[in-house]
């Protein structure tokens, strides 16, 4: 279909419309000025009718004959006693009527009446004579709908003669419209009008343009919403209302919301915090706010700050951070902090001490020996100390992660610890037993070696005289598991959960005695965290432990 048809069809169509709509409103204007007049005359009539039955005492005679005009003079009880159009002893009482009704009440009443049947509206006016009788005079006229069936006829022939003008005109007009575009036409495929191939081609043109911006525009939505839904860190964004424009699964689960769908809904049913809510409220006016709380054990901060569009304000955006862990590393430095300067404040308190006893010569001769001997084993607890800080001081500070420089043989090594730790067995009253099949791990030999040897070592420090260690070594599916078992002293329930921490001792007198730094278990822990192995604790009290370590392959 051409788009000269189609111009030419469509301009026809509103001719033919506007033609009926003008046809239409001014049958309707006609009615309503033609209703009116009727209206007005039958108004007239009724009050010159009116003033002749006050002047005569009765109705002219010429009144009562049928004419355009029905007359009706009726009783202040309702009844008829004059009809012109018909019998008065056939009218019904006729009270009830809307016009004599306000005819008795105020002087004078209007109504009409439409006749469905007879296509006909029937105005009335009535007036109250002096004596108290009511004169009602009546006009019967066209309805509005026998005025359209009337025209209908008249309407076809109009619209007829319209349209064919229509037509005339539409085709002259649509052809200057077309004409123009037809010269700049030179290509006619997949073009739903021939005309319109040069803006066809336009169009198409942009269209693509538009649609690689779409697909970019949803590729970089994606991407953030990707970033935002895998993000650890919680992310709301409120309007101007505090209320939730979008958020992230981060920021429900570790706000702990009671429901997964926030969106429109205000920020204080997702926390009731007072110190949260004010941080809400003082980055909505405008400020950068941070804030600390803490929900279900959880130590939360949220970063609340305004965003602005254009110089305006138009909400905030906040990220909640868990810092628990932060906060936890925080007190374990603290600690350690507080911890070695106590550990190497105690043998340098005693070297000191031994050494002023010598100097200023209060020591006997026969103890100054023994006195240097001490110095020489404090200052070898202070150089272990210091060793096994430095070890793990370079276990937390180097990136965690495994080093594949070389394979270590696991059974040589552990062999190897067993053999260094016989003498200190020996001296403890304790029997080293092993067990070890052949075990081959990709790691470094030096860092192996520390967790074998702090493991053996801490079973033979902490074990009872004629005790056993029992080291065993085997493959069980496809991972080489170390197990180091001794008969010492246990460790009782409530100390379990932290005998890894650094510088924790269950029983710090015999820690002393054994000469233990409290850092050999941390380091067997961050050795096993390096190269992901995994350690197993079973202790009972009195009777002893057993460390169990999982090396993946």
């Amino acid at each position: 279909m051409k788009l000269k048809s189609k111009l030419a069809g469509r301009l026809c169509i509103i001719g033919v419309v506007a033609v009926i709509l003008t046809a239409v409103c001014a049958i309707l204007a006609f009615w309503s000025v033609f209703s009116g007049q009727a209206r007005e005359d039958l108004r007239n009539y009724g009050q010159i009718l009116s003033q002749a039955c006050t002047q005569q005492g009765e109705i002219p005679k010429q009144a009562l004959l049928p004419g355009v005009y029905r007359v009706t003079l009726i009783a202040p009880d309702g009844s008829v006693l004059y009809e012109n159009a018909a019998a008065q002893e056939e009218m019904e009482n006729h009270g009830n009527r809307p016009e004599v009704r306000q005819a008795m009440e105020t002087g004078t009443g209007e109504s009409a009446r439409q006749s469905g049947t007879l296509g006909k509206v029937t105005y009335y006016y009535a007036q109250r004579l002096d004596n108290g009788h009511i004169l009602r005079v009546s006009k019967q006229v066209d309805s509005v709908f026998s005025v359209f069936q009337g025209m209908i006829p008249v309407l076809l022939g109009i619209g007829a003669y319209i349209l064919l003008i229509c037509l005339i005109m539409a085709s002259e007009m649509t052809k200057g419209i077309v004409k123009p575009i037809e010269k700049m036409a030179q290509d006619t495929d997949a073009v739903a009008y021939d005309e319109l191939v040069p803006f066809a081609r336009m169009i198409e043109a942009q269209r693509k343009r538009i649609q690689e911006q779409m697909e970019q525009i949803h590729q970089e939505t994606d991407k953030i919403n990707t970033i935002i839904a895998n993000m650890e860190e919680g992310l709301i964004l409120l309007d101007r209302d505090k209320h939730v424009l979008m958020q992230n699964d981060s920021a429900i689960h570790l706000l702990h919301a009671g429901f997964d769908d926030i969106i429109g809904k205000s920020f204080i049913s997702l926390s009731r915090n007072e110190e949260v809510n004010r941080c809400i409220a003082e980055a909505a006016k405008g400020k950068n706010r941070t804030v600390e709380f803490t929900v279900h054990k959880k130590r939360l901060q949220m970063l609340a700050n305004p965003v602005y569009t254009n110089g305006e304000q138009i909400g905030v955006i906040c990220i909640i951070v868990d810092v628990t862990g932060v906060k936890e590393v925080e007190r374990l430095r603290r600690e350690f902090t507080a911890n070695v300067s106590h550990e190497l404040k105690t043998p340098l308190t005693s070297i000191s001490g031994y050494a002023e006893m010598i100097e200023s010569g209060i020591a006997k001769e026969d103890d100054v020996k023994a006195f240097a001997g001490k110095i020489h084993r404090e200052a070898g607890r202070l150089v272990t100390l210091i060793s096994d800080i430095i070890k793990l001081s370079q276990l937390e500070e180097e990136p965690a992660q495994v080093k594949n420089s070389g394979v270590v043989d696991l059974q040589m090594l552990v062999q190897e610890c067993a053999d260094t730790l016989s003498l200190p067995a020996q001296k403890h009253g304790v029997t080293i037993e092993t067990d070890l099949a052949p075990c081959i791990v990709k790691g470094e030999h030096a860092l192996f070696y520390e967790l074998v040897y702090n493991l053996c070592d801490n079973a033979i420090r902490y074990n009872r005289q004629n005790g056993k260690v029992c080291i065993t070594l085997k493959q069980y599916n496809g991972n080489a598991v170390l197990s180091v078992k001794d008969t010492g002293i246990g460790i009782p329930k409530e100390h379990q959960s932290r005998i890894f921490e650094r510088f924790y001792r269950v029983d710090k007198s015999r820690s002393k005695q054994t000469g233990g730094t409290g850092l050999g278990l941390a380091i067997v822990k961050h050795v096993a965290e390096r190269y992901h192995a995994q350690l197993h604790l079973e202790s009972e009290e009195g009777k002893g432990t057993e460390i169990t370590v999982t090396f993946q392959p």
